[in-house]
């Protein structure tokens, strides 16, 4: 018998459900609260009953948030945050706006730019304000993960920062939020979604558990975003796609993600495109590669999910994709095939201990090879 021995932790607390947003008000800590969430978002009817379930409590809200944050956004959230005294920051939407949240409320109570954190050398602390992440969309599962991506306007360049500090103190996680999500949106987190479960199943940091997340959320999505995506009122298939995104964040919580994500930060950097197509576009192509290091585990999962094989399996995402109006070919997004020996450059030598957590040996030749076989 194979010796299992591993570690599992994920502090947030999590409430999911149809009756979860009655327990916000429950949640928040103090009587002065952030609420960060997109422009969009604010002009709708949502922020008038969030109004009237924290009734007595002063709010503020950040809407300054776009597709990719950017660390500026970041800061004036902070800034915001500080001038109110905030005893609660609540990141209301997508995984844009849950990841500036993370940050704004670990600098609530912290000094300097998130810059100084991301890349400038200081060390995270602990953080002090209190953290509820509600997610509108199916995809990102960032309400569960201590992870949060920013673009650097100076710079351009796109990194994730990783720290316990970002993991919030309670997740609330209503389906129904997400039934007005557009066809394109629910297609892109959808596909987010399963890339962070087969991330996390063929990771080099897998353990049993993050495993059987990975698989229980990869079963959903492929039984139900085509669903969600032909007929948004599909409420079973948006519940499943709420679970499936929920399970595939609790599963990558613990390993990170691989490859796929590491070239979604150039190609989101270069093609502004959202991240769920950085992600998904060359998710066949690792799954067609996965066999290279962890052939019986993808095997197995093939099997499971009721293919024949690997390569299957890879053609049946591939056509899924397709079914869901998304690019699988880097053409398809504007990129140019002179721009992949850049790209590969950055992967290997910015995102090096990230990408080798993926299941074949990703140097610099073999990241050429992948991306001008999806060119």
């Amino acid at each position: 018998m194979k010796k299992l021995d591993f570690s599992f932790w994920n502090p947030v607390k999590i409430h999911f459900g149809k009756s979860a947003m009655e327990k916000l008000p429950e949640l928040v800590e103090g009587d002065r609260v952030q609420v960060v969430m997109d422009q969009f978002l604010m002009e709708t009817a949502f922020v008038k009953g969030l109004r009237e379930a924290l009734a007595g409590k002063e709010l503020c809200f950040f809407s300054d948030i776009v597709p990719n944050p950017t660390t500026d956004n970041v800061d004036a959230g902070a800034g915001m945050a500080r001038e109110n005294r905030v005893t609660t920051v609540i990141g209301i939407g997508g995984g844009s706006s849950l990841d500036v949240a993370k940050a704004v409320a670990y600098l609530a109570g912290n000094e300097g730019s998130i810059l100084d954190y991301a890349g400038g050398g200081r060390a995270f602390g602990r953080r002090s304000t209190r953290l509820i992440l509600v997610p509108t969309t199916a995809g990102t599962g960032s309400e569960v993960t201590n992870v949060a991506v920013f673009n650097n306007p100076t710079t351009g360049d796109k990194s994730p920062i990783v720290n316990d500090a970002l993991y919030a103190d309670a997740a609330v996680v209503d389906p129904a939020l997400s039934y007005t999500m557009p066809k394109n949106v629910t297609a892109n987190t959808g596909m987010d979604a399963f890339c962070h479960a087969i991330e996390a199943y063929w990771n080099q940091n897998s353990n049993p558990a993050s495993d059987e997340l990975g698989i229980g959320a990869m079963r959903l999505i492929l039984e139900n975003l085509e669903r969600a995506f032909q007929d948004p009122a599909d409420e079973e298939a948006r519940q499943n796609m709420s679970l499936a995104s929920l399970l595939a964040g609790l599963a990558f919580s613990q390993t990170r993600t691989t490859g796929a994500h590491v070239l979604s930060y150039p190609l989101g950097a270069l093609y502004h495109i959202p991240h769920g197509i950085g992600c998904a576009i060359s998710i066949g192509q690792f799954i067609r590669l996965s066999p290279e290091r962890e052939n019986e585990k993808m095997t197995r999962l093939a099997k499971t999910l009721g293919f024949s094989g690997v390569a299957a399996f890879a053609d049946h995402v591939d056509g899924l994709m397709r079914s869901l109006e998304m690019p699988v070919r880097l053409r398809e997004i504007g990129a140019a095939q002179a721009d992949i020996d850049g790209i590969a450059e950055t992967a290997v030598t910015r995102y090096a201990g990230q990408l080798n957590l993926s299941p074949a040996c990703m140097t610099k030749e073999a990241v050429v090879r992948l991306l001008n076989n999806i060119y």
